[in-house]
């Protein structure tokens, strides 16, 4: 596979939508594995138990995501029998985090409950709420 620069993509359709965030959140959660059929040649995905991954994840979406560098396939396995096991690189867990953190529903939450992601001078970190360290610094008016 080679890396292109993303104006020579013609896949962004692999990763449109929530197709990238459901991927790396499955191969995150553990077993997702890379197969090739011995006797068809088709790519598909499994899970741990040899189920297909739920929710559906796209073999053509793991190979963008491998050439982007989110992604790492195990190559010491076989294709065929038990599959390449994927797992997060450094910049896949970075990007899932992020990617976590900037959906909607995330932000609501976290709106909600008061623990946004605010830091800065005058914000105490909740530690130091809960023990009295307190460093504000105070404007005066």
């Amino acid at each position: 596979m080679n890396s292109h620069d993303a104006t020579d993509r013609d896949d962004d359709w692999a990763i449109s939508g929530d197709r990238r965030l459901g991927t790396l959140e499955a191969v995150e959660a553990g077993g997702v594995r890379f197969h090739q059929s011995a006797v068809y040649g088709y790519i598909y995905l499994s899970d741990g138990q040899g189920q297909r991954p739920n929710p559906e994840v796209w073999p053509e979406t793991v190979q963008r995501l491998v050439a982007d560098g989110l992604l790492v396939q195990d190559t010491s396995e076989g294709l065929y029998r038990p599959g390449q096991l994927l797992s997060l690189t450094p910049l896949g867990e970075v990007t899932l985090r992020d990617a976590r953190t900037a959906t909607p529903s995330v932000s609501a939450a976290l709106s909600r409950s008061g623990a946004a992601a605010i830091s800065g001078p005058g914000v105490d970190p909740p530690a130091a709420r809960a023990t009295g360290t307190a460093t504000r610094s105070f404007r005066s008016r």
